[in-house]
């Protein structure tokens, strides 16, 4: 479920730690308070399930709208079989064209219908 937010920081309390632990994964663009006020200012959407939770936020281009995957925290079955459908179902009920995600590489294996586009290269400057 998508959450409506009056203060991230309680919806978000309860998965902090898998939110720090995927974090730690990332490439250190954000952190767990950056989140917090991503998800309060509007612009990234934070969705649950049981024991998973997914960060997301939609970028416009000339010529596309993606819906895309910044964190993805906790059970991955949970999240492909549970928040996923609700995700996509609802990036598509806002015209979007694609939904992106980076992460590891076992997110490639785990999530049907999905393929492998691009590789990300990063280099410390």
């Amino acid at each position: 479920m998508m959450h409506d937010v009056q203060d991230a920081s309680e919806i978000t309390s309860p998965f902090r730690e898998l939110i720090e632990r995927a974090l730690k994964e990332n490439y250190g663009q954000i952190n767990y308070q950056d989140v917090v006020d991503g998800i309060n200012e509007g612009e990234y959407q934070f969705w649950t399930a049981e024991n998973s939770c997914v960060v997301t936020t939609i970028d416009i281009f000339p010529r596309m709208k993606q819906l895309t995957v910044v964190i993805g925290a906790g059970d991955l079955e949970e999240i492909d079989t549970v928040i996923r459908p609700v995700v996509e179902e609802w990036a598509r009920s806002i015209q979007c064209d694609a939904m992106i995600i980076m992460g590891r590489p076992g997110w490639q294996k785990a999530l049907e219908g999905y393929k492998r586009t691009a590789v990300v290269l990063e280099k410390r400057l």
